[in-house]
């Protein structure tokens, strides 16, 4: 057996470590879409139903005419398209989300609620009217119920804390406070036998969340942290939670309440690092 010269192993060395970190360089960057899958098991539902969340796309594209977003959402061929905010951006043209609007809005039944940048744009009537001229379901203290079969799905949707002077007081039913939408929607639906979704944008509002009747809350906004070191550190800094933010991005558990949490789909603004893009695909099944 040839033995390599010992010059020659060495000189693979240096080679070997440089391809390594270019390798982990390119992963570490990448803002190639993924698909993040759940499921949630309940006695509310007799058959399987599945939906699709966006959050936090910022008006930014997947491919042309955004074909790869759409071609990732057929393929996971939800029953219905929950939207939870800054869908839009505050300063990027909105054609990326039109787009997106094009492909979908006719082919599956869409709900939304508003983000931030929605409200920082100060083009909130005008987004709402685009989305409902869409044939999307605008959800702002509101409650929708989304028949698929013969069973029942509630969808209830809050607007951001943003959008509003004073957040209120909770318990309270106003509708012009964060907390007089969120009470609106638990009065109405609290005797509901049917599996209840809400939408809302901020994920760290959990005391309300886990105090509430819901089932599901889908949110956003925390953009996964930004910044992940897998196995070690989930997100570095989140939007409202500070360093360290506990609810970056997954599901969580709120006592009967579950909440899920996406990373996001923007690529607009800071570079994310072991932070892909998600798209969130979440089963709801039997028990």
């Amino acid at each position: 057996m040839t033995k390599v010269p010992q010059k020659r192993r060495k000189w693979y060395i240096p080679l070997l470590v440089l391809v390594c970190f270019l390798l982990l360089f390119l992963l570490a960057f990448s803002e190639a879409l993924r698909t993040v899958r759940y499921t949630i098991e309940t006695d509310k539902v007799t058959e399987p139903v599945r939906l699709v969340l966006l959050t936090d796309l910022h008006s930014c594209y997947y491919g042309e005419e955004q074909e790869q977003l759409i071609r990732a959402i057929h393929k996971a061929k939800p029953d219905f398209i929950c939207m939870a905010g800054d869908i839009f951006d505050d300063k990027t043209s909105h054609q990326g989300t039109m787009d997106l609007l094009d492909g979908i809005a006719d082919i599956y039944p869409c709900y939304y609620v508003t983000g931030n940048h929605e409200h920082w744009s100060d083009e909130v009537t005008i987004l709402n009217a685009l989305l409902a001229s869409y044939g999307v379901t605008v959800l702002a203290g509101d409650t929708a119920n989304l028949h698929l079969g013969s069973q029942t799905i509630t969808v209830s949707g809050i607007d951001d804390p943003t959008g509003f002077l004073d957040e209120g007081t909770p318990g309270t039913p106003d509708p012009d406070t964060w907390y007089g939408q969120l009470a609106m929607v638990q009065e109405t639906t609290a005797a509901s036998p049917f599996f209840h979704i809400l939408l809302s944008h901020r994920p760290e509002k959990t005391m309300e969340y886990s105090a509430s009747p819901f089932d599901l809350v889908l949110s956003g906004h925390a953009h996964g942290g930004q910044i992940r070191i897998p196995l070690l550190l989930n997100g570095l800094f989140a939007p409202n939670q500070g360093y360290f933010p506990k609810y970056a991005g997954g599901k969580y558990a709120l006592d009967d309440t579950t909440m899920i949490v996406s990373r996001g789909l923007c690529k607009n603004d800071l570079p994310r690092v072991f932070n892909r893009p998600e798209l969130v695909v979440v089963d709801i099944v039997p028990d």
